[in-house]
């Protein structure tokens, strides 16, 4: 067991060294804050609301009459926001944004959206904006599926340089945001997607999971060999 231990030590204190090294933001609410998340597309204000939804916080975005109806943004150099975006300009494929999404169709009323669809963008204060939304949709939901009464729940993870998401690393701010697309959405306040595990991360380097592969076999030789003693 001892040698079982220091071979797993070693690998995720060698994993934690190599992804340190990259810069990553991730937003889950944890503190009962929207962490600096605004409805809308390009303000700061108002603040998202917070809900805490099996054991998880979330901020909720009502579909309403916008497009883009939540963004967070940074002119902080030091921020980790920034920072990350600014990795990520510079190697766009090297990174990724993801979220979860839930939202319960059974509080949508009488008039629930026929179609729904999320996506993200990034603006960077150059002027530049990209958006992931359409052909095809990150996630898409159809009027059967919203007049339903259930609960949807899932995640998305898109890579920044499959999208296009090619931002200028010499931007003196960078902005990160979630779009809805739906109609019907200005009948009812309820209507609407909670997210949370918003982040941009990098993508593990082929050295990172060969690590992993190999510690994987190490551990179940180690293994096989004691248990043949």
């Amino acid at each position: 067991m001892k040698h079982h231990f220091s071979l797993a030590a070693a690998i995720a204190l060698l994993v934690g060294s190599i992804q340190a090294q990259a810069q990553s933001v991730i937003y889950n609410f944890s503190d009962n804050t929207s962490d600096g998340w605004a409805l809308g597309g390009f303000s700061g204000s108002p603040a998202a609301t917070v809900s805490t939804i099996g054991g998880n916080n979330y901020i909720f975005a009502p579909l309403g009459s916008s497009f883009q109806v939540a963004n967070v943004s940074s002119g902080d150099s030091s921020s980790a926001l920034f920072q990350a975006m600014q990795a990520a300009a510079l190697n766009p494929s090297g990174y990724d944004i993801s979220y979860n999404y839930y939202f319960d169709t059974s509080t949508f009323g009488a008039t629930p959206p026929s179609f729904l669809q999320l996506g993200t963008f990034v603006n960077g204060g150059n002027g530049q904006y990209f958006q992931d939304f359409s052909t095809p949709n990150e996630v898409q939901f159809n009027g059967s599926q919203l007049s339903s009464g259930q609960v949807f729940q899932g995640s998305v993870t898109i890579n920044m340089g499959t999208v296009g998401f090619a931002l200028n690393p010499t931007n003196n701010f960078y902005r990160l945001g979630l779009i809805e697309n739906g109609n019907n959405g200005a009948s009812s306040s309820s209507i609407g997607v909670f997210f949370t595990g918003i982040s941009i991360t990098p993508v593990p380097e082929p050295s990172v999971l060969c690590l992993f592969g190999l510690g994987a076999a190490g551990l179940w030789m180690r293994r096989r060999y004691s248990n043949h003693r």
